[in-house]
């Protein structure tokens, strides 16, 4: 079940993948991918829209009514979903977010990803709009693509060998994610599909080649007016039947994920479960095991999930994922710019007829001064008021140091906070006019 409402925090005049509700008023639309239903209507209603390349494009979002504006840069990065599905990193004065939509990718196939680094180093992301929809022990591991359609191509193959009359029937939910299958299986057996309408295949020319509207071939994908019910009267929800009235020998091959991640022990990823029925295991989701990998690579400040895995609640999966997020401690890793480090001055002394200090800058301009030039005062006696002053206004200037913002700015990881005994120490050093020599941790 769907938990994400369409907007951002970090970017709230946006929508992506809703354009309901309060999602109309939005300044800009972004669309992942479509399947069916609303994100079809809109993808059918609005193919005059701007599309965005897959190369960092800075977009500005300008309210009409105030004139105010926001620049953002926007990369579309793959997300293996479908085809044509697309994750989107929005960088912002507000951070780096990502919102994956749909996604599949497999163990390691981030760090492949050019834009998802700045040269060496992954970008510092400050946010992750998750597909979570397999975020669920039960769905650790989930057989690659390719697996899969080994098992798909096995079956269909010996199937349909047997004779012209032997017809697959590839019972899909969705109009749009399985021309993955399509495509492989065309190539395979050198024929085409066979589907409903070529309508929604006539932007996507690579797949167009590998579906028919003719009914008289052995690997049907058409799908019934409502739901399945259909199948037991008319086998093959087309109605097509033989030529010369021989009947036709139906299987039925069913694309699932969520049946055989809610099996209680390791499976084949084909299973047989009726008499010309069979299930096979293939997702467009990512499993648990690679969603783990892909936000262990990025390390992301805050997960938010878009779907609630079955028979979970959104309460459960957000602290699941929080245990995937950057911790405190790990701030040392991230690399940024420090800006500018406050400094309060202390000037060098400057030394009178008996090379003694005078005065410090701002608060070490001393009090002693109010007594005037009474020098007649015994020698030892001003020594001693001095160094009182000293070290009054020294540990007076370390106490304010210490609560300014300098050490607030993460450290690198060579460097460590300075102890009060060492703060103490360097001023001395600094009000004395000592060189003050600095190591290096490391060489």
């Amino acid at each position: 079940m769907s938990s994400f409402a369409g907007r951002m925090k970090e970017y709230p005049t946006i929508s992506l993948d809703r354009f309901d509700r309060e999602n109309l008023h939005a300044r800009a639309y972004f669309l992942s991918h479509c399947h069916k239903g609303l994100h079809c209507d809109y993808f059918d209603r609005y193919t005059d829209c701007d599309m965005i390349d897959d190369y960092p494009t800075q977009i500005s979002l300008v309210d009409e009514a105030s004139g105010e504006k926001e620049d953002l840069v926007v990369t579309l990065l793959p997300a293996g979903h479908c085809p044509g599905s697309v994750m989107f990193l929005f960088e912002g004065s507000q951070g780096n977010v990502l919102y994956t939509g749909d996604f599949r990718l497999a163990g390691g196939d981030a760090s492949r990803i050019e834009h998802l680094h700045s040269g060496s180093r992954v970008k510092d992301i400050q946010s992750i709009y998750l597909d979570s929809t397999f975020y669920d022990p039960r769905f650790y591991q989930i057989p690659t693509r390719e697996v899969c359609l080994s098992g798909i191509l096995e079956l269909i193959g010996n199937w349909i060998s047997q004779s012209p009359y032997h017809v697959v029937w590839l019972n899909c939910k969705a109009a749009y994610g399985y021309e993955y299958l399509f495509t492989n299986l065309g190539e395979e057996f050198n024929t085409q599909i066979h589907v409903r309408s070529l309508t929604m295949f006539k932007k996507m020319p690579e797949i167009l080649s590998y579906v028919t509207t003719d009914r008289r071939t052995q690997i049907h994908a058409c799908r019934h007016p409502k739901e399945e019910e259909f199948f037991q009267g008319s086998r093959l929800p087309c109605g097509c039947t033989a030529s010369d009235g021989t009947p036709l020998r139906i299987i039925s091959i069913k694309p699932s994920t969520m049946w055989f991640g809610e099996r209680t022990r390791k499976t084949n990823v084909i299973i047989k479960t009726g008499a010309s029925s069979f299930r096979a295991c293939f997702s467009f989701h990512s499993s648990y095991s690679e969603l783990r990998d892909f936000l262990s690579y990025l390390r992301p400040v805050n997960i938010y999930p878009s779907v609630i895995p079955i028979g979970r609640t959104l309460t459960e999966v957000t602290q699941m994922l929080k245990q995937m997020c950057r911790k405190p401690s790990d701030q040392t890793f991230i690399y940024k710019p420090l800006g500018v480090l406050k400094r309060t001055t202390v000037e060098r002394p400057t030394y009178g007829e008996t090379n003694t200090p005078t005065h410090y800058h701002s608060r070490c301009h001393h009090a002693g001064r109010e007594q005037g030039d009474s020098r007649t005062n015994n020698v030892s006696q001003e020594k001693e008021s001095k160094d009182q002053n000293v070290q009054s206004e020294l540990e007076e200037f370390s106490q304010e140091s210490r609560v300014s913002s300098d050490f607030e700015i993460p450290c690198t990881p060579e460097s460590k906070k300075p102890r009060e005994d060492e703060l103490s120490q360097l001023y001395r050093k600094l009000a004395a006019g000592e060189d003050v020599v600095i190591r290096k941790c490391l060489q």
